[in-house]
């Protein structure tokens, strides 16, 4: 394969798990604020918290080698 294509299928595939990790962090976080009636904002506020950290940890695993 070429360079090109190899990167493309490498994004399209960390794209597709950041999207299935973050729906099931929203699909967790739904339901349980949903059982429980605890109030919105801190529905909101767990939510961008998870996603930071969540980037936070992860933005190291794919560090680009351009200079």
């Amino acid at each position: 394969m070429t360079t090109a294509l190899t990167e493309t299928l490498r994004a399209g595939i960390r794209l597709l798990g950041d999207a299935v990790v973050l729906g099931l962090w929203v699909l967790f976080l739904t339901l349980l604020f949903l059982s429980t009636g605890w109030p919105i904002w801190a529905f909101y506020a767990l939510l961008l918290g998870g996603v930071a950290v969540y980037v936070s940890i992860t933005a190291s695993w794919f560090e680009s080698d351009d200079p």
